[in-house]
C-alpha cells in the first residue's frame, strides 16, 4: 500500500516486492501529478489578470518578494498587471528595457507566471538540522503525519512514545507535526521499528 497524509492512494498485488514498488511508484506519481497541477494553478498567479514576475524571488521564511536584479524589496510584490501596464512599469525596479520585456512576455503568454516556492510548508526536522532554508520547505504532498501509518492515542500512549524518543524535549513537536518522508521514517524507527521496517520513501519527479 502507498500512503500520503491520511489517504491511501492505492493498493497493488504483484509477484515480488520490487514489482509492487514499481507499480506503486507509477500509481502514486499519477495521483500526485493531479494534485500538483491544481496546486500550481492555485499559486502561479494572484488573480486572472496578474502574473508573478520572472525576476521576483521569495525571501524565506516570510514569503516576501524581492527583485533578483536589484536585491531590493519589490514595491509591487512581483506582480505583472496584464491590464494595467503603467502600474507595472511604474512599480517595477528593473531597467526600463527589461520591464518592457517582462510585460511583453507575460502578455504574449510565453511566460505563465510560475517559478516560485510560496505555498510550501516547513518540515521542523529539516529546519532543526540546519538545512539550507529552501530545502526546509516542501510541497503539500511531500509531508505526512506519522499517525497516518499507525494509530496513536496521545493520552494513552504518550508516555510510552516519549520513552522511545531520542530527544525527549522536541519529541512532541515531531509526533504532532507533518514531516518530510525521510524524517517521518526516522521517527517511525524510534517509536515503532516494526512499522518502520514496512515503510520506504518512493522518489519520483513531476514535470509540468
Amino acid at each position: 500500500m502507498a500512503y500520503q497524509g491520511e489517504a491511501a492512494f492505492c493498493t497493488v498485488r504483484a509477484t515480488s516486492a520490487s514489482a509492487a514498488v514499481d507499480e506503486l511508484r507509477s500509481e502514486v506519481q499519477t495521483a500526485v501529478a493531479l494534485q500538483a497541477r491544481a496546486w500550481i494553478d492555485q499559486h502561479k498567479e494572484a488573480g486572472p489578470d496578474i502574473l508573478n514576475c520572472p525576476e521576483g524571488a521569495i525571501k524565506l521564511p516570510i514569503d516576501l518578494w524581492v527583485c533578483k536584479l536589484t536585491n531590493d524589496v519589490c514595491p509591487i510584490q512581483a506582480q505583472v498587471f496584464l491590464k494595467d501596464q503603467n502600474s507595472f512599469l511604474q512599480g517595477c525596479l528593473a531597467p526600463q528595457d527589461r520591464k518592457e520585456q517582462i510585460f511583453d512576455s507575460a502578455v504574449r503568454g510565453t511566460y505563465d507566471g510560475f517559478h516560485h516556492v510560496t505555498g510550501r510548508f516547513l518540515c521542523v526536522s529539516c529546519e532543526r538540522e540546519g538545512k539550507k532554508m529552501s530545502f526546509q520547505y516542501h510541497y503539500p504532498w511531500e509531508l505526512t503525519h506519522l499517525d497516518a501509518y499507525q494509530s496513536f492515542d496521545f493520552e494513552r500512549d504518550w508516555l510510552e512514545i516519549r520513552a522511545r524518543l531520542k530527544d525527549k524535549h522536541f519529541g512532541l513537536t515531531l509526533v504532532s507535526t507533518a514531516l518530510c518522508p525521510t524524517h517521518c521514517c526516522e521517527l517511525a524507527q524510534q517509536i515503532h521499528p516494526a512499522l518502520a521496517a514496512q515503510m520506504m520513501v518512493i522518489d519520483f519527479e513531476l514535470f509540468r
